[in-house]
């Protein structure tokens, strides 16, 4: 079973203007919406978000570990995902993207909610 990585149980160690918080709080959250589910191969792809997301969400659903990160991104380099992981990446920039690989020869699945 994979390790959950979510940052929800610090979701309250901020001061009251947010101040120290590493998740926005749920009455900051308008809308969240769901994607279609990524396929990751063992090429690397760039993943982008909607407009006006303020918090995405990833989750590896698939049997094989998921390696994320920058531009070069590899299974040496990258931040392992392994089956049922969750990332949250909060407060992003419009222009937020990551790239995902899997090792040679495998492939896996990537699930992502944003949260406008």
């Amino acid at each position: 079973m994979g390790n959950d990585i979510s940052l929800e149980p610090l979701a309250n160690r901020g001061n009251s203007e947010g101040q120290g918080a590493l998740v926005t709080g749920v009455a900051e959250i308008g809308a969240m919406s769901n994607r279609t589910a990524i396929t990751v191969t063992d090429v690397a792809q760039e993943i982008t978000i909607g407009s006006n997301k303020v918090t995405i969400e990833i989750q590896n659903t698939g049997t094989n570990p998921i390696y994320v990160g920058g531009s070069g991104v590899d299974s040496a380099n990258g931040f392992t995902m392994y089956q049922d992981d969750v990332k949250i990446f909060n407060k992003v920039k419009p222009t937020f993207s990551f790239y995902a690989i899997c090792g040679a020869g495998l492939t896996s699945t990537l699930r992502i909610l944003e949260y406008a």
